[in-house]
């Protein structure tokens, strides 16, 4: 995962030179802004990888960035607070996040959470393509395309999507979709599966009642067609 660009919008500058401390000892490349607007403009400017995202700031709160930033971008957000209220959290979830992680934390578990998250974005400059080509996904910019239309994702039909974009024509079994894409806690959840795979089917294919690119097999799980 070294090489990964990482940019840090936070107003606070001791935590993030602990945080471009930590990640530079890993060999990411790590950008700053101190606020939210500047934040803002450098994603715009040079999207990163991934952004990390403080919620307490004093021109634009972390909430306020995050709903601009998923107006135009689909990029890993990683949430930092001081603030450990659950509606905190899932209000941040809710709005787009792809993770949260609250103060004080331990550099091995900042690292674990960025390793995860980036995870999920392939290293690859060129799209993945998928159905004869009819579908891309361009991992750099976070950007899908069906018949050269961009389609508007969520960041959960996203991770969805990418899984199987990885590997078309693989089966990828319920609970490995469950697994990485949600937790460990959702692997059994597979009526929750069964709505994304609709919402993805909706605004994929031509006709979502018959799919001709989000393949079901059945009692095991779900593929792309190649």
């Amino acid at each position: 995962m070294s090489g990964r660009n990482v940019l840090i919008i936070d107003d606070d500058a001791n935590l993030r030179e602990m945080v471009g401390l930590v990640l530079r000892s890993e060999q990411y490349n790590v950008e700053n802004a101190t606020n939210g607007h500047s934040g803002l403009a450098s994603v715009a400017a040079n999207p990163p990888d991934l952004v990390i995202l403080d919620v307490q700031m004093p021109d634009m709160d972390g909430f306020s960035v995050l709903h601009e930033l998923r107006r135009s971008s689909k990029v890993c957000v990683l949430m930092l607070t001081g603030r450990d209220d659950v509606t905190d959290v899932v209000r941040g979830l809710d709005e787009g996040a792809d993770d949260y992680l609250t103060k004080p934390f331990r550099s091995d578990e900042l690292l674990a959470r960025v390793r995860a998250l980036l995870r999920r974005i392939p290293s690859t400059e060129q799209p993945l393509l998928a159905g004869g080509n009819t579908l891309s996904v361009d991992v750099r910019t976070r950007t899908v395309k069906i018949r050269d239309q961009v389609v508007d994702l969520t960041p959960t039909e996203y991770q969805l999507l990418l899984m199987m974009a990885q590997s078309p024509g693989e089966v990828f079994d319920h609970q490995t979709l469950l697994r990485q894409v949600w937790g460990e806690e959702y692997i059994n959840d597979t009526a929750y599966l069964k709505v994304y795979i609709w919402h993805l089917r909706r605004k994929l294919e031509q006709d979502p009642h018959a799919p001709k690119l989000v393949m079901t097999e059945w009692g095991v799980g779900y593929r792309l067609t190649p």
